[in-house]
């Protein structure tokens, strides 16, 4: 059974959410059930919303994160309000992907993460960065078994 004793954010009424501060402090972890299993955990946020660091205008695109955990978990709603206070955020969509991986990277130390922005068409641009971070320590060998699992991951996911 899954330990939610430190969870704060699930089941709330109430969230004090500021739409222009994104903090990894924002992201709340859950034990890893399973760490004997090489396993893929595939989260999107169709609705992710920044601005242009410079006009302020709106940005629009779906994040795809996956992640192969280590000891770790997130827990989906506090990741749905960290993704949520980049509403306000003025940041290029490369910062943005990159920073969320970095994020959650430092939050989780996942054995892999993966993670892609795929925004809408602004000034006839579509931009897609593209994020891979893994853990430092993997051997050459355990780094390319990850790597096909996300692989297979991402032929079979909707991306």
């Amino acid at each position: 059974m899954s330990d939610t004793s430190k969870l704060s954010l699930l089941g709330a009424k109430t969230s004090h959410l500021k739409f222009d501060e994104p903090s990894k402090d924002i992201l709340e972890i859950f034990d890893n059930q399973h760490p004997e299993n090489l396993h893929v955990v595939g989260l999107e946020c169709m609705e992710f919303t920044s601005v242009c660091p410079m006009t302020g205008q709106p940005d629009f695109g779906t994040i795809h994160i996956a992640y192969i955990p280590n000891k770790l978990c997130v827990e989906s709603k506090s990741l749905k309000l960290y993704l949520g206070s980049y509403r306000n955020h003025g940041s290029f969509h490369e910062d943005c992907v990159n920073q969320i991986a970095n994020d959650i990277s430092e939050v989780l130390n996942p054995r892999l993460i993966r993670v892609f922005g795929n925004f809408n068409v602004r000034g006839g641009i579509a931009i897609k960065p593209f994020v891979v971070k893994y853990d430092l320590t993997l051997k050459p060998v355990e780094k390319s078994e990850l790597l096909e699992l996300i692989q297979h991951f991402n032929s079979m996911s909707v991306n």
